[in-house]
C-alpha cells in the first residue's frame, strides 16, 4: 500500500468509530474511545486544544507507527522516533499551518477555532497578520507574468501535472482514504455522510478527468492561414502568472482543490486561501498533493483574516484573484483590483412550479434535498418555492414537511438554520 496508504487506512479505521457530534465530549478527543484525533497537525496540548499534525496514538495492535508523523516505524531507518514536537520527515516545528516559498512555516498568531457542534475549543490555527505577509508578497513577485510554464516553457510540467492527477485520483479512488476526508469534512463543515462524500467523490473525478495527456491537451493551441504565403496566426492558451485563490467554508474540499488545480495546471502560481474554520481539510488535501508530486514551492497557502487578505491582495498586486463567496466581499474586491478578479458570489435562488401537476413525491424530494442538503449551503440552494395554485390541492407541501421533519443533527443531515422573515417584493401593484 505505501507509506501514505498506510497512514490514510490508520486514521480511516480509527475515524470510523468517532461520533461526528461531540457534544459533552472533550475537545481534541474521540467520544467513543478517549483517543486524539488523528490526521490533524497536532502539536502539544494547550488547554485540551488540538493543533495540526499527522498523528496516530493509542492504536492499540495498530500502534505500529511512529508517534510522531505516522509514516513508518519507530526506529526503522526510515521513520525513527526522535525529538518531540519535530517533524522527523522535514523537522518542521509540529503545528505550522501555513506554506510559503516551498517551505511549512509558523506564526506568532494564534486563534482558537470552536467546535460547530457544541462551541467547545476544537483547532488551534496560526492565522497570518498584517505584518507577516511580506513572505507571501516576495514569493508572488518572483513569479513572472509568463508563469511557471506555458507552450515555450518547461512544457514537461504539463507531463508532471498529469501525473499528479492520477497519483491523486487513485489515492482518492481507496476507500479508506476518501472516508477519511469524507469524516474530516464532517468534523468541520456539518454536512450528512453523504453530502460530504459526494464532494470527496467530485474531487476524485475531476483529477481522472486531467490524468495522463489531459493537462496538455488543455494548453492546446490553434492556427489561422494568413494572406499569403509565410504567413499565420498563432494563439496560444497563456497563464497569469501570480494568482489569488479565496475560497468558502461550505466545500472545503471541491471547490479550492478544481479551483486549484485548474490554475496549477495552466502554469500559474497560486496562492490559496480558504475559510480558516475549515482550512484543515485543505491542508490535509495539500499534504497528499505533496505526496503525489506537486513541487512544495508551487502553491503558497496562507491562514489569515479578511482584513490581512486584502492588504495582501493590495501589496501582492497578483494579475488575477479568483473568489467564491459573498457578494459584499465580491464588490469591494472588484473596487480594490480593479476588476482582475473573477466572482463567484451568493445568490437567491428561485424555484418555480408551474400548472402542470405530476411526480408529486419526487418533486417534493427535489424541493427538500434543495432547501435543506448541506444545511441550505450549496451554491444552488432553493432559496425560495413559488408554485401554482394547482399545486395547492396536491400532498406536495405534507410531503415536503415530512421529508424535513426526518432531518436531525444527531446524523447531521442538517445544521442550525435561521430563519428570517422576509417582505415578499412582489404586488399587484407592481
Amino acid at each position: 500500500m505505501g507509506k501514505i496508504g498506510a497512514v490514510f487506512a490508520g486514521f480511516a479505521d480509527l475515524a470510523s468509530q468517532w461520533a461526528v457530534h461531540t457534544p459533552g465530549g472533550t475537545a481534541g478527543r474521540v467520544q467513543h474511545t478517549g483517543d486524539d484525533f488523528v490526521g490533524f497537525r497536532r502539536g502539544h496540548r494547550d488547554g485540551g486544544v488540538a493543533a495540526w499534525r499527522f498523528e496516530r496514538r493509542k492504536m492499540g495492535n495498530r500502534g505500529r507507527f511512529c508517534r510522531f508523523c505516522g509514516l513508518g516505524p519507530p526506529g526503522s531507518g526510515s521513520c525513527p522516533e526522535g525529538t518531540a514536537g519535530r517533524d522527523r520527515h522535514t523537522g518542521d516545528d509540529f503545528g505550522r499551518v501555513r506554506a510559503v516559498q516551498g517551505k511549512w512555516t509558523g506564526s506568532s498568531n494564534w486563534s482558537t477555532l470552536l467546535d460547530p457542534l457544541n462551541g467547545e475549543q476544537f483547532i488551534r490555527i496560526a492565522e497570518v497578520g498584517e505584518k507577516e505577509i511580506q513572505p507571501f508578497v516576495e514569493s508572488l513577485s518572483k513569479c513572472p507574468k509568463h508563469g511557471l510554464h506555458n507552450p515555450f516553457k518547461s512544457p514537461e510540467r504539463y507531463l508532471l501535472y498529469g501525473d499528479i492527477s492520477t497519483k491523486a485520483a487513485h489515492m482518492l479512488s481507496l476507500p479508506k482514504v476518501s472516508n477519511f476526508f469524507t469524516r474530516l469534512i464532517q468534523r468541520v463543515s456539518p454536512k450528512s455522510y453523504q453530502q460530504a462524500l459526494g464532494e470527496v467523490q467530485v474531487t476524485q473525478k475531476f483529477l481522472e478527468n486531467f490524468c495522463g495527456d489531459q493537462v496538455r491537451f488543455l494548453a492546446r493551441l490553434f492556427a489561422v492561414p494568413g494572406n499569403h504565403l509565410g504567413q499565420q496566426s498563432h494563439g496560444y492558451r497563456w497563464p497569469y502568472g501570480p494568482v489569488a485563490i479565496i475560497t468558502p467554508f461550505n466545500f472545503p474540499l471541491e471547490i479550492p482543490v478544481l479551483q486549484l488545480m485548474g490554475a496549477l495546471y495552466m502554469g500559474n502560481k497560486p496562492i490559496l486561501k480558504v475559510d480558516s474554520k475549515v482550512s484543515i481539510v485543505m491542508e490535509q488535501m495539500m499534504r497528499l498533493l505533496h505526496y503525489c508530486g506537486l513541487p512544495v514551492e508551487d502553491v503558497d497557502f496562507i491562514n489569515s483574516d479578511g482584513k490581512t487578505m486584502n492588504k495582501l491582495l493590495m501589496e501582492a498586486n497578483p494579475r488575477m484573484t479568483l473568489f467564491t463567496g459573498s457578494s459584499r466581499v465580491a464588490e469591494k474586491l472588484a473596487v480594490d483590483l480593479k476588476g482582475r478578479v473573477k466572482l463567484e458570489d451568493a445568490g437567491f435562488d428561485w424555484k418555480i412550479l408551474g400548472p402542470d401537476v405530476n411526480e408529486v413525491a419526487y418533486v417534493s424530494w427535489v424541493c427538500d434535498q434543495d432547501a435543506y442538503a448541506c444545511s441550505g449551503q450549496k451554491c444552488s440552494a432553493q432559496s425560495v418555492l413559488f408554485m401554482h395554485e394547482n399545486w395547492s390541492s396536491t400532498s406536495l407541501l405534507s410531503k415536503m414537511k415530512d421529508l424535513a421533519d426526518r432531518r436531525k443533527l444527531e446524523d447531521l443531515t442538517v445544521g442550525p438554520v435561521l430563519t428570517i422573515a422576509h417582505k415578499i417584493p412582489f404586488s399587484n401593484g407592481g
